[in-house]
């Protein structure tokens, strides 16, 4: 087993940089391992919509990092790295912290993409983190003496679109219209024909307007402009106007030019940035070269980690590294208070029981240490013979 002299430095602790420090350190205890985030928490996303609806907590799904890697051997540091020197092999952080790496991982995740829509960024609600939700909540919640229903508008059919909707509707049906607005002629035109048409289900049972082939012009305080297909204009009031439209990755400043390709980072099929070998790029700010029709979801991110840490290992010992290869193991989407819908190998389900299996199936995925168990392991207790059912059935 070969040493390295400096540790190798993670920037960014979602799912794939998450991955990828616990992997390593499962492969080699030894190895130094600093992961750098400037957020004190992890937030696993697709347990979201669950707590704006208070089905769980923002706890279960947001553990503290520090916590997450105590005893684990990773050092976990809080801060922002504000200039990468791919040459020097070395960090710029906030408070002119300097640090050294032999080997870097980035996995700086996104933010919402407003493409040069006027009115983005001052006058939308967003949902990717935990401050997201309690705004969004705080919002709604003012309206609850209005005598009328006012109109709230979410920009992308997307799974982030569809099931916002769907359980905005299970909580405000009485106070607000939902209706979504996509710029394509087809809701979730991305996702499995399963799970596309029980959304469509979900959404006409709830009286959802969806406006199709419609592209936003501009976003104002009270006010959204639209264009549909047949190139007319109009303006619709609004109460309020979430953003789900679309995510920009989030890329650190670099000394040097790195090749991009539709604003991400390319890499090689080893998951290394292909101008410096030393250096994986995964998730949301990468694309591996001639296979940009990968997905960019959790799923992969994760996927990505594990895998990063299997090639960091080769590396350090000087051994031939693996390629990536995705592995689809379907996909699952909430529509609403108690129900989902689940297309994953070869079996599809909705309803309540797909909900709770989903759920189950999330838990497992979490951050597996003491300290954060608890709403894992409840999950794994009380749905253990669901699960167990679902395995000798299918």
């Amino acid at each position: 087993m070969h040493c390295i002299k400096k540790p190798i430095v993670i920037v960014g602790s979602g799912f794939a940089g998450i991955n990828t420090a616990l992997n390593l350190k499962k492969i080699n205890l030894d190895i130094p391992i600093i992961i750098i985030d400037s957020q004190s928490s992890f937030v696993f996303k697709p347990l979201m919509y669950e707590i704006l609806s208070d089905e769980i907590k923002s706890w279960e799904v947001a553990p503290n990092l520090e916590t997450i890697f105590t005893n684990s051997g990773i050092t976990f540091l809080e801060n922002k790295v504000s200039e990468i020197n791919f040459s020097k092999n070395t960090l710029k952080c906030k408070d002119d912290l300097d640090i050294e790496y032999q080997y870097l991982v980035l996995s700086t995740g996104s933010s919402p993409n407003n493409f040069s829509i006027r009115g983005v960024y001052e006058f939308c609600y967003f949902f990717n983190d935990i401050n997201d939700i309690h705004k969004l909540k705080s919002c709604l919640q003012e309206n609850s003496i209005s005598i009328t229903k006012e109109n709230i508008f979410i920009i992308g059919a997307g799974p982030s679109g569809v099931e916002l909707a769907c359980k905005l509707s299970d909580l405000y049906s009485d106070k607000f219209n939902i209706q979504i607005i996509e710029k394509s002629r087809d809701i979730l035109n991305k996702n499995k024909v399963f799970n596309r048409e029980e959304a469509e289900k979900a959404l006409k049972k709830r009286n959802i307007d969806i406006l199709l082939n419609t592209n936003v012009e501009e976003i104002r305080e009270n006010e959204i402009e639209i264009r549909n297909q047949i190139n007319q204009k109009s303006s619709l009031k609004h109460y309020a106007v979430i953003w789900t439209a679309g995510v920009k990755p989030n890329l650190p400043n670099f000394k040097e030019e790195i090749t991009c390709l539709s604003g991400k980072l390319v890499i090689n099929e080893n998951l290394q940035i292909k101008e410096f070998q030393n250096v994986f790029a995964l998730g949301d700010i990468s694309i591996i070269e001639n296979k940009e029709y990968l997905p960019s979801t959790a799923q992969l991110a994760m996927q990505q980690g594990q895998h990063a840490a299997k090639n960091l290992d080769l590396l350090i010992n000087k051994k031939e590294l693996l390629p990536f290869e995705f592995k689809d193991n379907g996909e699952m989407i909430s529509l609403g208070i108690g129900e989902a819908s689940i297309s994953a190998l070869g079996i599809t389900l909705s309803g309540k029981f797909a909900f709770e299996l989903r759920r189950l199936i999330y838990a497992s995925k979490m951050p597996v240490i003491e300290k954060t168990i608890k709403s894992a392991a409840s999950w794994l207790i009380n749905k253990k013979s669901i699960f167990s059912k679902t395995i000798i059935k299918n």
